[in-house]
């Protein structure tokens, strides 16, 4: 098969130009030459080698290279995916080397053919778990294993984000890695605040899961002096307590030096709104998030005690709301900041992302300050 040898910086200059004139041979990959220029694959109907479009560069006799597939569609059954070409999956997750997909009742008998093309395309992968919906008290997924690299079926792992590592499980907690933003922004907020009050924070986070939040915040020199952590999930809250000691003990102090120790440090298996009747837990905190998207508001009364008097606290929460209710719930965030005896100073409500046609997912952020 002809090929055009190129420079290897004008090697994407030339891909383009073949690929426009249609003189590109498709399914063949580039080929990288001894003397380190590049060997694009062309069809019949590029020019003879003499042309002067060819600007002087050579055109070679070489074995075609058979260019890698790029979706993991590719390495199915050519006369099996035409069949069904509109009913394979259009999307998956993967949380650490757990990917997570659903798959239409058309094609189930397939499930394990899928499965088994998506490890073969994707080699950080090394378990595929169809999504069968949620279940269970904590609403979490219920996953069946398809499809293993190793032989090994356990959907505990491990996944980075914002330069941090957690343990997850998609099988018995929930998890959202594109929520990772929203950490970041807890971050700044988490900063400002430190700045504002001119100390290290406590952070109380009575709806963590696995410690995403937590993550964000203990990664940063000297911003967190104690925690209190907790969710009502079991198997949550044992991930939590790795997450936590993980991220404790690789904590940095500024330049170098070493992190301040940890007080409170709390971590506990217990419904946010008793968290007040602790004596540990009341007036102990100036950041509380508050992320149970279908009852943040509610809980409210219950958890703004965990918040100190007489200074300046920031509520950060998460809601999942009726668009056309939304001035009503943020007079509900209001009533109860302004019944637990705060004066607002600052607040935001703000979408986050649709969740359906008729609700939104809503980010509240409220600075204040209660008094006794």
């Amino acid at each position: 098969m002809r090929h055009l040898s190129v420079p290897s910086a004008q090697t994407q200059h030339w891909l383009e130009r073949c690929r426009t004139e249609k003189w590109l041979m498709e399914h063949t990959g580039v080929t990288t030459l001894p003397d380190g220029k590049k060997a694009i694959p062309l069809n019949d109907s590029a020019p003879p080698s003499d042309d002067e479009v060819w600007q002087g560069h050579t055109l070679l006799e070489l074995e075609a290279k058979s260019k890698a597939p790029s979706h993991w569609t590719e390495h199915l059954d050519i006369d099996l995916y035409e069949a069904h070409k509109d009913q394979w999956p259009k999307a998956y997750e993967t949380q650490g080397d757990v990917l997570i997909v659903k798959i239409e009742d058309s094609v189930w008998d397939a499930a394990e053919t899928v499965a088994d093309a998506m490890l073969t395309q994707l080699p950080s992968v090394r378990l595929v778990c169809a999504d069968l919906g949620v279940h269970g008290d904590f609403r979490v997924r219920n996953l069946l294993p398809l499809a293993s690299r190793d032989g090994t079926v356990e959907t505990k792992t491990r996944v980075r984000e914002n330069g941090y590592l957690l343990w997850v499980d998609p099988s018995k907690v929930y998890f959202s890695a594109r929520l990772s933003n929203e950490r970041i922004e807890t971050l700044e907020t988490a900063q400002k605040l430190s700045n504002h009050l001119g100390r290290g924070l406590v952070v109380a986070d009575p709806y963590a899961g696995v410690g995403p939040s937590m993550g964000a915040l203990l990664n940063e020199p000297n911003l967190i002096r104690g925690y209190h952590a907790g969710d009502l999930n079991p198997d949550a809250v044992e991930l939590l307590k790795a997450n936590l000691t993980h991220l404790s003990e690789k904590r940095k102090g500024v330049d170098g030096a070493p992190a301040t120790h940890l007080d409170p440090s709390t971590v506990v298996c217990k419904d946010a709104t008793l968290w007040m009747k602790d004596e540990a837990f009341l007036q102990s905190c100036d950041l509380l998030l508050v992320n149970l998207p279908h009852d943040s508001i509610g809980h409210l009364p219950k958890v703004l005690p965990l918040l100190r008097r007489e200074q300046t606290t920031v509520l950060r929460g998460w809601a999942i709301v009726q668009r056309d209710q939304q001035g009503a719930d943020q007079k509900r965030i209001q009533d109860a900041i302004t019944q637990a005896g705060g004066t607002i100073q600052s607040f935001k409500f703000d979408e986050v992302k649709g969740f359906s046609a008729s609700k939104s997912f809503m980010r509240f952020e409220v600075w204040m300050r209660l008094e006794v």
